[in-house]
């Protein structure tokens, strides 16, 4: 599939099919796009010419397929110049050390304020010496390296000369063969420019602490780490997303019933006994917390809590304020 020939809707379309895993109608993919059916035939009708979707046979209305589901999703682009900057100096050969510099600042972007760009001769591009990190940058205009881009033994003398613990090579690709072997036994781990790039993308919607990213390059047992092993920055707070969603509906119910004021218990005794939730205290606790502060949706006083505003009114400002992220990041 060439990337260049697809538009950014065409993109969006592909990663929906992807995270669905099963055929969608027209009217599906249109509202997980916020578009109408209308707006996204154009879309789908190209990716159909393409090739890289097809209609699913007796179903009515139609449903569509992606007719490879291994196909690699290409980056979808948002308003980020630090991951526009990562994607054009990646391929800028003539002067790496602008690769070099933008990836260090990504890093300080990502809560390392110690990654320091070096670069010079016989030193490495950049280090992160609160976590013992050495990172190799490499550029190429054909998309991939292969062993002949890397100076082993220079990474070897980097690895004891700075204490690392974990030692990268951050390029926009990597050839099979000997580059992944080689890179194997001298543990070191080849990074995608495209997986710091989705870091980026999941660190803007909510920011990782600096030692789960560290586990998630170098901490997972993967020679390469490419966009698609970058999980989302939510995934260990899903539970207080859920319990923070299922607290929001009581607060509706308790402006039915006039309740304005409530403790932690209390809201604990609704969830689990009225809803039958598996939530313990001090989950709730902490999901009150997070709404207290930093959201500024409840108050706290003397133990019990209260709404800084009327239930709806802060509901529809989520919403708004939910449809402005999904434009920040599409």
């Amino acid at each position: 599939m060439d990337k260049e020939k697809l538009t950014e809707q065409e993109k969006k379309i592909i990663k929906v099919l992807q995270e669905a895993d099963e055929p969608l109608t027209d009217k599906e993919i249109a509202e997980r796009l916020n578009k109408t059916p209308q707006g996204i035939w154009r879309s789908l009708k190209s990716l159909k010419e393409k090739g890289i979707i097809k209609e699913k046979e007796g179903t009515r209305p139609r449903k569509w397929e992606l007719v490879r589901k291994d196909i690699n999703p290409p980056p979808i682009d948002i308003e980020s110049p630090l991951i526009k900057k990562l994607r054009e100096t990646e391929r800028n050969s003539q002067n790496p050390t602008l690769f070099e510099e933008t990836l260090t600042e990504a890093f300080k972007k990502l809560g390392f304020d110690d990654a320091r760009h070096l670069g010079g001769r016989d030193e490495p591009d950049i280090i992160i010496e609160s976590f013992k990190i050495v990172i190799d940058a490499k550029t190429t205009r054909e998309g991939t390296i292969n062993e002949g881009y890397v100076n082993f033994p220079a990474m070897r003398r980097y690895r004891e000369e700075y204490d690392a613990k974990h030692v990268g090579i951050i390029a926009p690709g990597f050839a099979q063969g000997n580059l992944i072997n080689t890179a194997e036994k001298e543990g070191i781990i080849l990074i995608e420019t495209e997986a710091i790039c989705k870091l980026l993308q999941n660190h803007a919607i909510y920011p990782y602490e600096p030692e789960r990213i560290v586990e998630i390059l170098f901490g997972s047992g993967k020679g390469i780490i490419t966009q698609k092993d970058i999980p989302p920055s939510t995934i260990d707070k899903e539970k207080l997303i859920d319990i923070v969603a299922n607290t929001l509906q009581v607060l509706k119910n308790f402006k039915k019933a006039n309740i304005t004021r409530f403790s932690g218990n209390e809201l604990h005794k609704v969830l689990v006994g009225g809803k039958g939730l598996n939530y313990n205290v001090d989950e709730v606790e902490d999901a009150l917390k997070f709404l207290t502060h930093p959201l500024n949706i409840l108050q706290k006083q003397d133990n019990t809590y209260s709404l800084t505003d009327n239930i709806d009114l802060i509901l529809k400002n989520i919403g708004l304020l939910t449809e402005a992220l999904k434009r920040l990041r599409e």
